[in-house]
């Protein structure tokens, strides 16, 4: 079974020239958890440890997710449509819905000053609970909390499905994109698979680029390799090339028109919010977005 200290062995592993990139990193072992140095501009070392994620943390990390898609088109697109898309409640119901589960795996990454600078998840099919490393939270799920979310998974499928035969561009989008996760999901872990998938991998947006999503994905694939399973992601249009330069290959590209779907034109305010943030918006068009299936074999044995 793997431990928390085998996942720090391997991650102490001497990184490849790729892996390195600009940034340097240096792992230590601070008992329970990983500590990472994660070398920055200006030569400043920031030390974060990664750490289970605790139901006190969720509205932290659903927040931190919600600013980082904040200038993400696909995401805008779809906040404006007649039923808006909450990245917020997406998220925080995603972590309270699947964070007591053992075949999930979420940490957070945190600094020295105690503060949440990142996050991640993993899913697990065909993998026996017994040998994936769950931590899982050590706090309780607040009664404030409870819910129950198959009264209001029905309640939202009757809604989508009508506005769906009323043509909402939007909730065409989201049947667009339902339907290929489907069928890519059903390619890539036909019955007798044994994978690992991202949840999500989200950092917040003041310490991107200083090495800490590159800390978690090179964490999740210390989990996934002693296991000898392959690792898959369903990849933001800007997120793919970090993936790609850990041994993430695409295995299906969907592209996606946005104004086929958008109910409105960006116009001049979010075509200024977006610039430099989004290739191909203007006050008139929100461009295409190509989402990434990506796949990362484990090493080959003596390689």
């Amino acid at each position: 079974m793997l431990t928390t200290e085998s996942i720090t062995n391997e991650l102490s592993r001497e990184p490849t020239r790729d892996q390195l990139e600009s940034n340097q990193r240096h792992e230590v072992n601070d008992q329970a958890t990983s500590v990472f140095l994660v070398v920055m501009s200006g030569n400043k070392q920031l030390s974060i440890s990664i750490q289970p994620l605790q139901y006190a943390n969720v509205s932290t990390c659903a927040r931190i997710t919600a600013e980082a898609f904040s200038t993400d088109r696909h995401t805008i697109v779809k906040q404006l449509g007649g039923k808006p898309f909450d990245m917020f409640e997406v998220s925080r119901d995603g972590f309270l819905s699947t964070l007591h589960r053992k075949n999930y795996i979420y940490v957070k990454a945190v600094d020295d000053t105690g503060e949440i600078v990142g996050h991640a998840g993993w899913g697990f099919r065909g993998v026996d609970d017994i040998k994936i490393p769950w931590e899982g939270p050590s706090d309780k799920l607040p009664l404030s909390k409870l819910s129950n979310p198959d009264k209001e998974k029905g309640d939202e499928t009757k809604t989508t499905a009508q506005e769906t035969m009323n043509g909402d561009g939007i909730e065409r989008l989201h049947a667009l994109e339902d339907a290929d996760m489907n069928q890519m999901m059903s390619e890539l872990m036909p019955p007798g698979t044994s994978c690992m998938y991202f949840v999500g991998l989200t950092v917040a947006p003041p310490y991107k680029s200083q090495g800490i999503g590159s800390t978690l994905i090179k964490y999740g694939a210390a989990i996934a390799d002693p296991l000898d399973i392959f690792t898959w992601v369903h990849a933001s249009d800007q997120s793919w090339r970090a993936y790609a330069k850990f041994g993430f290959e695409v295995v299906k590209e969907l592209v996606i028109d946005l104004d086929e779907y958008a109910p409105k034109i960006p116009g001049q305010n979010w075509a200024i919010f977006l610039e430099g943030t989004c290739e191909g918006v203007t006050e008139k068009n929100w461009g295409s977005y190509a989402i990434r299936y990506m796949k990362r074999m484990p090493p080959v044995a003596g390689a």
